[in-house]
């Protein structure tokens, strides 16, 4: 017997609404409530939406949580959580695609703007390969690790057949330091020496190593001390 969805008029409702007027004349719960009628077939979602509100403060608080932390919701299941994250993940694909052909980061200025916008509220430790053409244009933008708030392992061998695959000249890699400072440890230098190493012997240039952290940025090819590490 099928099960009968008591809210339906309600959610009929509520996306007509949406339909009618757009986003911008809804207010954080009420986007939150739809989004999660796909993903919570036969539940009110607004207490739901109320709850995550209450809990992240607003929109961008709330897909930017971890699946694992929105799990432990009540009301939200695996299905849910994974549609939240699948959104977020979405619009920084649709941002990314929309731009990267009309980025340039050949000044040192716009390419911290990149790397900053790359990882904001980002709470884990993540490391991308920034590919430019000569010009200093963007190609890609490849995510090649992904760790825990304070430690992320990326193997440099196949970071090196990565940018092969995508036919990378001209590199940089970018990671954060989510909890603390963008000075880099000793594994950090340690790892900038070894891949502009790999990487100069299949006649990749490793153009800048740049670290995040908040408002921070560091970045080897600007600094005295390690610029000569890059190659």
């Amino acid at each position: 017997m099928e099960k009968k969805n008591i809210h339906k008029d309600h959610r009929k409702r509520v996306k007509e609404q949406y339909m009618k007027n757009g986003i911008d004349s809804m207010a954080d719960h009420n986007i939150l409530e739809l989004l999660l009628f796909y993903g919570i077939p036969y539940k009110d979602t607004n207490p739901i939406a109320h709850e995550l509100i209450e809990k992240y403060h607003d929109i961008n608080g709330v897909l930017d949580a971890p699946v694992r932390e929105l799990v432990k919701l009540d009301g939200i299941g695996e299905n849910a959580a994974v549609l939240i994250k699948l959104v977020h993940d979405i619009a920084h694909l649709y941002r990314d695609n929309a731009v990267n052909s009309k980025v340039n980061l050949a000044s040192s200025e716009r390419l911290y703007d990149f790397v900053r916008m790359k990882f904001l509220g980002e709470t884990r430790e993540i490391v991308y390969m920034i590919s430019l053409d000569a010009h200093g244009r963007l190609k890609h933008c490849i995510k090649v690790a992904d760790g825990t708030p304070t430690s992320v392992v990326s193997d440099n061998r196949s970071l090196v057949e990565l940018a092969l695959r995508f036919d990378v000249t001209n590199a940089v890699i970018a990671h954060n330091h989510p909890n603390g400072f963008a000075t880099p440890s000793q594994a950090d230098i340690a790892a900038t020496q070894a891949i502009a190493k790999l990487f100069s012997t299949v006649s990749i240039n490793l153009v800048d190593h740049v670290i995040a952290a908040e408002d921070e940025i560091f970045s080897f090819a600007m600094s005295k001390k390690y610029s000569s590490f890059l190659g």
